[in-house]
């Protein structure tokens, strides 16, 4: 026998007794505030996530859009030695260098690549907090990359206006027999790159 028989056969009639109809509303008012709290739990933790990710996007954008940046990825060669690419990069110093200069170094191989730029210094943090320079030399693991900001210290002060400067990159630990280096030239004050033919 259900419950309502019962409260039919007591006379309370169909719609059973005062105290049933009391504890149904008082459940169907506990299930809407339960219903709207989870409801406000839910937006509020969609909209705290949401900024979480806003505030990591501009965060990281701010720190990366900082200076020019230049990629360079190592290829290994059949005769066992590497080379990075481009072979040959142009940096303007009047406008590539208004806001620093960045290096992003891939390694897509399996083997431990290091680049190495004759000339150049990178910026590193020093054991005090203070920034030090030292010669650019960067190891990139096997299928990683690396960010190096490189130092302004070179081309800092006077130089020659509309003059060229060259410097030789490579991987030290795989150079071949062939000379497998690139080399960036920087141009200063609205200098160009003349070519011979």
């Amino acid at each position: 026998m259900s419950c309502r028989n019962r409260d039919q056969d007591r006379g309370q009639g169909s719609q059973g007794s005062l105290w049933g109809i009391t504890m149904r509303n008082q459940r169907s008012q506990a299930s809407r505030f339960v219903a709207v709290t989870k409801c406000r739990w839910r937006r509020g933790v969609s909209l705290v996530s949401v900024l979480i990710v806003g505030l990591t996007w501009m965060l990281s954008a701010n720190q990366v859009a900082r200076g020019s940046e230049f990629r360079f990825v190592v290829e290994d060669l059949p005769d066992h030695s590497a080379a990075w690419l481009p072979s040959e990069v142009v940096i303007h110093t009047d406008t590539d260098l208004r806001d620093g200069l960045i290096f992003l170094l891939v390694n897509p191989t399996v083997r431990t690549h290091v680049f190495m730029v004759e000339g150049l210094y990178e910026q590193v943090a020093g054991e005090q907090g203070d920034v030090i320079n030292k010669p650019l030399r960067v190891t990139v693991a096997p299928e990683d990359s690396v960010r190096t900001l490189v130092s302004p210290a070179p081309w800092e002060g006077s130089r020659e206006r509309g003059g060229v400067e060259e410097f030789r990159f490579f991987c030290p630990l795989h150079r071949g027999d062939i000379d497998t280096g690139g080399t960036i030239r920087m141009v200063h004050h609205g200098g160009t790159i003349r070519t011979v033919q």
